[in-house]
């Protein structure tokens, strides 16, 4: 009789102690998730901030910026020059060229919204490298080498949302 009270003991309080550490895990799951949720939108909040004062802000250099497709469009002509597969990637060698009177930056192509390159079979992939500003005199044109990963024929290179193909003649 008294092995069976020990054992009925041990029963209730691995029971008790198994439902307290199950308390615990569930409120410090719930810590933990409130706060990776806070700091993601902190995170948010900072790269709006710093987008909107970017675009608002008169930039040091009297610089136009361009961060998306309206302006990418009324500002910059767009040519895609060649694209050369090297190894496992593809170079994809593009002339932006300044419509305008002023000094131009395009900004945010780090973003993968922002920049991929499309194959074939409409797989899309992102830059391999972080791409800076690119910056553009008035009246004047650079060219630009974006690096991405060689999956597939390239057919189309997107950027700011803006599709352009690729014809097969400019793949080597």
């Amino acid at each position: 009789m008294k092995k069976l009270v020990v054992v009925l003991g041990l029963f209730l309080s691995m029971a008790s102690y198994a439902e307290e550490q199950s308390n615990v895990i569930n409120a410090v799951s719930s810590v933990v998730s409130g706060v990776v949720s806070t700091g993601k939108d902190v995170l948010k909040g900072v790269k709006e901030g710093i987008d909107t004062g970017r675009k608002e802000g008169t930039s040091i250099d009297d610089a136009s910026i361009i961060y998306d497709r309206e302006q990418l469009q009324k500002n910059v002509e767009v040519k895609i020059l060649s694209v050369i597969k090297d190894g496992g990637e593809y170079k994809v060698t593009v002339a932006l060229k300044n419509k305008t009177d002023k000094l131009i930056r395009i900004t945010n192509l780090n973003e993968q919204e922002t920049l991929q390159l499309l194959d074939t079979d409409g797989f899309s992939v992102f830059s391999l490298y972080s791409v800076r500003d690119i910056n553009i005199p008035k009246k004047a044109a650079v060219k630009s080498i974006f690096v991405f990963p060689a999956d597939g024929t390239p057919k189309t290179l997107k950027i700011f949302e803006i599709e352009m193909e690729i014809p097969n003649e400019l793949i080597k």
